[in-house]
């Protein structure tokens, strides 16, 4: 599995690799119509809208972290039973964004925001066309 968007305190980066007995669900949240929201907050911002967005329910499960795959998204493992119900899944998803919010702030982990928010950029145009 590819290394993770998170990075511990000396900038080595956390594995995605989740070791367990149990089945992984991927919360994954679209960042693309929060780009103003983003662009003031940071790694804190995405957290912050990860967990809103999980507790509202507007939020994709997979078997998989899609943020590899579509950018402007981030993607967290929930552990629990294959048939966990869908409901549980995003609290827990909530509750583990809140964990990482708390994480950033306090200076324990960052997040590679800039690979989450890069296509959010403005597209760049030379000579002002």
């Amino acid at each position: 599995m590819p290394e993770g968007m998170f990075l511990r305190r000396d900038g080595t980066r956390i594995s995605e690799d989740v070791v367990t007995g149990s089945h992984v669900h991927w919360v994954t949240v679209d960042f693309r119509y929060f780009s103003a929201r983003i662009r003031h907050g940071g790694a804190k911002g995405l957290m912050r809208i990860m967990a809103e967005q999980c507790r509202s329910g507007v939020a994709t499960i997979s078997d998989r972290p899609i943020h590899h795959e579509i950018p402007s998204c981030l993607s967290l493992p929930v552990v629990g039973e294959k048939k966990l119900d869908r409901v549980e899944i995003l609290l827990r998803a909530a509750e583990i964004a809140d964990w990482h919010y708390n994480e950033i702030v306090t200076g324990q982990e960052m997040l590679d925001d800039e690979a989450v928010m890069a296509s959010l950029q403005p597209v760049r145009r030379l000579n002002g066309a």
